[in-house]
């Protein structure tokens, strides 16, 4: 195992990928799709567009553009590749650090254009950003109206056939407010809430954490160790994880097989299977060589570090943050499965039935962010409960800011 797989391993516990057999079995369409083709990557900079990015070289694309805000993480991104991936002399590559809401990136995307696919894994992907009115609205700017506007803009001039956009397993029946700009995103997919018809084809996927994902709480496992401080897991929740190739390998069975705003999402099989966070830990420190010890508070951890002996502390604490579910799943409820080739993956069949409160939704949201129309964060709660079916936000007046 590499470094990577074998970090992965300890969420997912798996030694086989989940998407293998599927993979395999459609690689000839898969490799029809990305061969000498030209793609665009949006948010090409982090954990899965990274992910994603090294996985598709192996299709030989003619050419790569990737863009991302993160111009340190393009800097990595690019070194990275040119230091493992020899097929990459194989393909014109050009990175740029844009924000893909901008008017510099539609200039970017006329000249550089057109692109057989797009694939765009940009978001905010934290429930955390839920602690005020302004992160919340940059949430709903990046994941809602700057998707919305760009599918727009590209089916308009005619720059690509192939739209792809990642979700999450939290927009299946969402409890926070993330979760349900994300279930609103893969409405927008299908382009209903337009004037006229788009002709792009149009996939997403939900799944499951990836496990030492960029600011995830696993990866936090690696940063607090290298810094001798406690690790600290929720009590009692459980997870499914997916490994940076899973991600990635998931995002291109969705992109080059999906249609219409589909959506791929794992079943539920014994090879797929969920795990206590504190699990991972657990697994973590010992595969550090050191004997893990669970404790109630940081005061008691840093106590046990300061013996300075074989042991190491992992911090349990109480999941009362708001938007936190206590488990996970895939499908929302009324949702419906269509039938499928896939051994390992279902799809749920992307419908509309409030185009008119999506419209309303977006031309509200544009407002506000235009400084046309105030809207509280209790009057957005509303809104989004009007058009995101099973839509139960919980609110405990917590967030993880506030969490060691």
């Amino acid at each position: 195992m590499s470094f990577d797989e074998e970090r992965d391993f300890l969420a997912t516990q798996r030694s086989t990928l989940i998407t293998q057999y599927d993979f395999d079995k459609n690689f000839d369409e898969i490799n029809n799709s990305f061969y000498r083709k030209k793609i665009l990557v949006i948010g090409g900079a982090g954990s899965i567009g990274s992910s994603f990015i090294y996985e598709v070289f192996s299709f030989s694309p003619d050419e790569l553009h990737i863009v991302d805000i993160n111009e340190n993480g393009l800097t990595n991104l690019v070194r990275n590749l040119r230091s493992k991936n020899s097929k990459i002399s194989n393909t014109k590559l050009k990175t740029s650090p844009l924000d893909f809401g901008s008017k510099i990136f539609e200039l970017f995307t006329k000249e550089n254009g057109p692109y057989d696919y797009v694939f765009n894994f940009a978001a905010i992907k934290h429930v955390r950003s839920e602690k005020d009115v302004y992160s919340l609205f940059q949430m709903f700017d990046t994941n809602v109206i700057k998707h919305s506007n760009l599918l727009n803009f590209l089916d308009s001039n005619q720059l690509t056939k192939n739209y792809f956009s990642v979700s999450t397993d939290k927009a299946a029946n969402p409890v926070s407010l993330m979760g349900a700009s994300k279930k609103i995103m893969e409405l927008i997919l299908n382009g209903e809430h337009y004037d006229s018809k788009i002709n792009i084809n149009t996939s997403t996927t939900r799944f499951a954490n990836v496990a030492f994902s960029n600011g995830s709480l696993l990866q936090s496992f690696t940063t607090r160790f290298l810094k001798k401080e406690p690790l600290v897991s929720p009590k009692n929740i459980k997870r499914y994880f997916v490994s940076h190739k899973e991600a990635a390998q998931i995002c291109i069975l969705s992109g080059a097989l999906l249609s219409n705003g589909q959506i791929l999402i794992p079943k539920i099989l014994n090879s797929f299977k969920i795990y206590p966070i504190e699990d991972v830990a657990t697994n973590f420190v010992l595969n550090k060589g050191f004997t893990p010890i669970k404790l109630k508070n940081k005061n008691e951890a840093y106590k046990v570090l300061n013996k300075n002996n074989n042991e190491y502390p992992i911090v349990i604490t109480e999941p009362d943050t708001s938007g936190e579910k206590d488990y996970e799943e895939f499908i929302g409820k009324n949702e419906k499965l269509i039938s499928s080739n896939f051994k390992n993956f279902d799809v749920v069949n992307n419908e509309i039935s409030k185009i008119n409160e999506l419209k309303n939704f977006i031309n509200d949201l544009n407002s506000t962010l235009n400084g046309d129309l105030e809207v509280s964060k209790a009057d957005l709660i509303e809104k989004v409960k009007n058009l995101v079916n099973n839509f139960n936000h919980i609110d405990t007046g917590k967030n993880l800011d506030n969490r060691m």
